[in-house]
């Protein structure tokens, strides 16, 4: 160990100094400067040698002219200092990722819904491609690029770019960059954007099944099977508020479900809105089929699998849900295509549109004109059509 008289006999520069331990033994170099008006000392893990001292002294000198032309970053040099916390932890090096990761960090300390985080989390693995770019280098050329060679759609491109815009901000707060380079960014400038709908305005993700089909698909289940599809072509109820349905929200006597939570990625939560806490009556028919489901268990939820576990709306898709459509004989469509047949017998039939949203959780009927605008506008022009008959 260099004791403090040895070790002055060294030369040093202004701004490099040796540091010593209460007993005058050198313990390490140490440089000082002042940035952004604030008096800095940090130390550098040169040795004590001349040879040390001269490479502290280039290191400070480089600080220096750093600062001076205003492309210095704290972390480049003292990546592990306490005075990060007060200019940011930022370096000119830092990649697309680590912002990304930041992103999802604070979603989490935001507290936002699990769905929302796992959403985060695929866009995260769907920008790969724009990890290892330093966010000082990430042009708008390298999102051009990444958008055509993009195979997914245009929705998920979106997704992806909304959540790569609001991470780049971040970099904009430490002076990493100065421009995000999203901001002013069109996809559509780029790629064609899918429609959600046909010339006659028919939503093309909503093909419900035709009274037929239903029969069809009742006939093939028993037991649980049957009281579950019974339940969501009577109800309308989305998967994940059929799997969180407790005893307790049904009610045998006045014939009626109340919908309170639903189950996301395997955690149960509120539902989406306020909205979507509502009654749904039902008929005796089913009523008799919950309360049979719910006779031959102690667990708190109206279905569980084998297993004695409350059901996992992907399992029930994958093993139950296909195998009933085969055996059905009709075009497989999704569990989710109940509830567009849901709605849509409620249109055929001349419910009131309020009532309607009130019932599939809808804040207001706007999403029912957006998904069932032409089975509405169908019902419209037949009663037209009954009117100018009679």
């Amino acid at each position: 160990m260099l004791l403090k008289k040895n070790a002055e006999k060294l030369k040093t520069v202004r701004g490099v100094s040796i540091r010593y331990d209460k007993h005058e033994r050198a313990t390490g170099i140490q440089l000082a400067f002042t940035y952004k008006g604030i008096q800095c000392r940090e130390p550098v893990g040169y040795p004590i040698t001349q040879a040390g001292l001269n490479s502290a002294a280039n290191k400070l000198g480089n600080i220096k002219h750093q600062i001076a032309k205003e492309t210095f970053f704290y972390a480049d040099f003292f990546p592990k200092s306490k005075k990060l916390a007060l200019f940011g932890g930022a370096t000119k090096g830092i990649t697309v990722k680590t912002y990304l990761d930041r992103y999802i960090d604070k979603a989490k300390v935001r507290k936002l819904s699990i769905a929302t985080i796992v959403g985060y989390k695929k866009d995260l693995k769907g920008l790969k491609a724009l990890w290892n770019i330093p966010v000082a280098e990430l042009e708008r050329i390298n999102i051009v690029n990444y958008v055509n060679n993009a195979t997914v759609s245009s929705k998920t491109l979106g997704n992806r770019l909304s959540v790569l815009r609001s991470a780049l901000d971040e970099a904009i707060t430490d002076k990493v960059i100065k421009l995000n380079p999203l901001i002013g960014f069109k996809l559509k400038d780029h790629i064609d954007i899918e429609t959600k709908h046909d010339n006659r305005q028919k939503h093309l993700d909503v093909l419900p099944f035709t009274p037929n089909e239903m029969t069809k698909i009742i006939n093939e289940t028993c037991g649980t099977e049957k009281a579950i599809v019974t339940l969501l072509s009577e109800t309308g109820l989305r998967s994940s508020e059929w799997i969180a349905l407790k005893k307790t929200d049904v009610c045998l006597i006045s014939l009626e479900v109340s919908i309170y939570d639903a189950v996301v990625h395997g955690t149960t939560k509120r539902t989406k809105t306020k909205a979507g806490k509502r009654t749904i009556p039902i008929s005796q028919e089913l009523a008799d089929m919950l309360e049979l489901e719910m006779d031959k268990h102690d667990e708190e939820y109206v279905f569980v699998n084998d297993q004695g576990r409350r059901w996992n709306a992907d399992s029930f898709r994958k093993h139950r849900w296909s195998k009933i459509i085969e055996r059905a004989g009709v075009r497989y469509r999704y569990p989710y295509q109940l509830r567009h047949t849901f709605a849509t017998r409620l249109i055929s039939q001349g419910e009131n549109i309020w009532k309607i949203s009130k019932l599939m959780g809808h804040k207001s009927p706007q999403q029912l004109f957006e998904h069932y605008g032409n089975y509405i506008e169908a019902y419209a022009k037949q009663c037209r059509r009954q009117e100018a008959l009679s």
